[in-house]
């Protein structure tokens, strides 16, 4: 019915599938959030559509705070929590309880690079934020990619980031240089200075 775009038929329905849903065991509320986020994470964009926000708000967040209250053994609902309601907490907990789970530590560096790369993304015109800060998460980055399991995933996660961390290393020296002027000092020492769909780069001639 939404993909028709009748929105309020789909709510209506949506809302006699939530009040269903109150008389639910907490094993069958675990349940359902398991085929959900399954769901979610092995199809593409799959909680695009499926995810609305009285779905959210009713049902799935409340059986996921009362699952991971309890859970001892199980790092999926502490990752789903984390990524689904951005808690860095819930994330480090299912690394805790599973410190190969990739998916939760790749959420993490996820967040952690984009903070970087909203640093740098209106380069060479002004930073924002703090390089030294980020020069900092730079490390703890680098830290939580070594501990992936997966060879492949380290080697692509130490590309992103290795992009964003010349250009934060490049404005730290510019700024401890005294020069004024952020693109001339690139050109003057062949340093890239930009960021944006098509990187820039100074090299000698």
């Amino acid at each position: 019915m939404r993909e028709k775009g009748l929105r309020k038929e789909a709510f209506k329905s949506l809302d006699k599938f939530l009040k269903s849903s109150k008389d639910w065991s907490f094993d069958m509320k675990i349940e359902f959030v398991r085929f959900l986020f399954h769901y979610f994470e092995n199809v593409e964009d799959a909680d695009y559509g499926p995810f609305p926000q009285p779905l959210n708000v009713d049902l799935v967040k409340p059986a996921l705070e009362e699952w991971c209250s309890t859970e001892q053994k199980d790092h999926n609902p502490f990752r789903w929590y984390g990524k689904y309601y951005h808690s860095e907490k819930h994330i480090f907990k299912a690394l805790e309880v599973n410190p190969a789970d990739d998916l939760a530590r790749q959420i993490l560096l996820g967040w952690w690079a984009n903070r970087i790369n909203y640093s740098i993304h209106h380069l060479p015109e002004f930073y924002i934020g703090d390089p030294i800060e980020d020069i900092q998460l730079e490390e703890k980055i680098r830290e939580q990619i070594k501990q992936l399991s997966s060879p492949d995933l380290r080697d692509y996660w130490t590309k992103e980031i290795d992009e964003d961390s010349e250009l934060v290393k490049n404005y730290f020296d510019f700024k401890n240089s005294g020069h004024n002027d952020f693109e001339k000092w690139g050109k003057e020492n062949n340093k890239q200075t930009g960021y944006s769909l098509t990187r820039s780069y100074y090299y000698e001639k």
